[in-house]
This record gives C-alpha cells, sequence and structure tokens, in this order.
C-alpha cells in the first residue's frame, strides 16, 4: 500500500511552480490531512490530493472558498505514506492553463501516520517537559492544539489504543522526550489517579511520525 501510495504521489507531483503575482502571494503554513483523489476522470480535475486544515471546521481552498477539504491537482514536493499522512505546507495556485481556479499543496514536511486505522478528535503536539514528580499524577508533557493558541500539560499520554507496530511505538515514545510527537486524540480527566489528586491524559486514536 505504502509503494502504491508513492507511485501515485509521485506521478502528479509538481517539479516547478508557475504563476503571476497571485501565485506569488502564498497562504500561510498550515498543517494538512492529506488524501489521494482516486477518482477516474481527465487530470488535472482529478489525480490529485484532498487536503484538509488541522484542527479547523472548515479549510480555505485557492479559489476563497470553505470546504471541509479542499482538492488540489498537485503536491509540490515530498510526499509520502498512507491515506492518513500529515502535512506542514501552503495552498497556492497550481498555475495550470485553463484552470486558474485550481490549487496546489507546497510541502515543507511530512509525517506518516503509525495506525492503520482513522483518527478521532483534536490534534496535538506533545513532548515530555522533563518535570519529575515524588507523587502521582505529575504532568510531565505539555501538549499544544495545533493550529490553534491552546495549551495544557498532561499527566500521560495513552497510546495503547492505536493499532500500530510496537516498533513506531517505540519510536514514538522516543519522540516525546526527544522534541515532540503529533498525535489525535481526546484529553480527559482521570479523578483520583493518585496522591495529588485528578490526572489528565490524552487517550489517542493515531499518532504521526516523521520520515
Amino acid at each position: 500500500m505504502r509503494a502504491l501510495f508513492v507511485i501515485a504521489a509521485s506521478a502528479f507531483a509538481v517539479v516547478g511552480f508557475a504563476g503571476g503575482a497571485a501565485a506569488q502571494r502564498d497562504a500561510t503554513p498550515a498543517y494538512y490531512l492529506v488524501r489521494l483523489d482516486l477518482r477516474l476522470c481527465p487530470s488535472p480535475m482529478c489525480g490529485g490530493a484532498w487536503v484538509r486544515r488541522v484542527n479547523h471546521a472548515t479549510t480555505r481552498c485557492v479559489d476563497g472558498s470553505e470546504a471541509r477539504e479542499c482538492y488540489v491537482a498537485s503536491v509540490i514536493g515530498s510526499l509520502q505514506g498512507g491515506t492518513f499522512t500529515l502535512a506542514r505546507g501552503r495552498l497556492v495556485p497550481a498555475g495550470i492553463v485553463g484552470f486558474p481556479g485550481l490549487g496546489a499543496l507546497r510541502v515543507s514536511a511530512t509525517w506518516e501516520h503509525a495506525g492503520i486505522s482513522s483518527w478521532r478528535g483534536s490534534v496535538y503536539r506533545v513532548r515530555d517537559n522533563g518535570v519529575r514528580c515524588v507523587t502521582s499524577p505529575c504532568f510531565s508533557f505539555n501538549a499544544a492544539k495545533l493550529e490553534t493558541t491552546r495549551r495544557t500539560t498532561l499527566s500521560d499520554v495513552d497510546l495503547s489504543r492505536v493499532s500500530a507496530h510496537p516498533e513506531s511505538l517505540v519510536k514514538a515514545r522516543l519522540a516525546l522526550a526527544r522534541g515532540g510527537l503529533i498525535v489525535a486524540g481526546t484529553v480527559r480527566v482521570v479523578p483520583d489517579v493518585g496522591p495529588a489528586g485528578d490526572g489528565r491524559v490524552l487517550v489517542a486514536t493515531q499518532f504521526w511520525l516523521s520520515r
């Protein structure tokens, strides 16, 4: 499946980018969930990808419209992984003659999903903050909700519900300690988890690892 995705992604990746003044006004970089467009119709109206801005109900497309997902005719840059690939980048005009409303995703970074199933909840960047306690719960993790200003501390990150390979779980724990892991899930209060009172746990449904 991964090989198929890489082949399909490289098939519509744009090596260069040409456009006028509008193409030069790049949008603000954002995090997007990306899935390939598997519809069967003539390119460039099909065969690109669908992008959805993380932690937003709608995404602003290149033509100015708002939608749950935006279609892009091409991806500029490297994009590898499965259906739930996470990318950071900009939506820009595709620069295709005759199709002024079509966009492209200019990618600056990508993360591959670890679990085989979909995801639910909000998406956070979580890291170990180095705090250590003599009692529990100990709020040793900082969590930042992507694309927002919301921040919180966590007493634990529960990755057990993500159907990920054991090797991916090891990499996830290392990422938490070394700078951050991108995790989707729900923050839950756990009453009386220890002598220090209530805990706050991020119950993960998916996480992404950098390539």
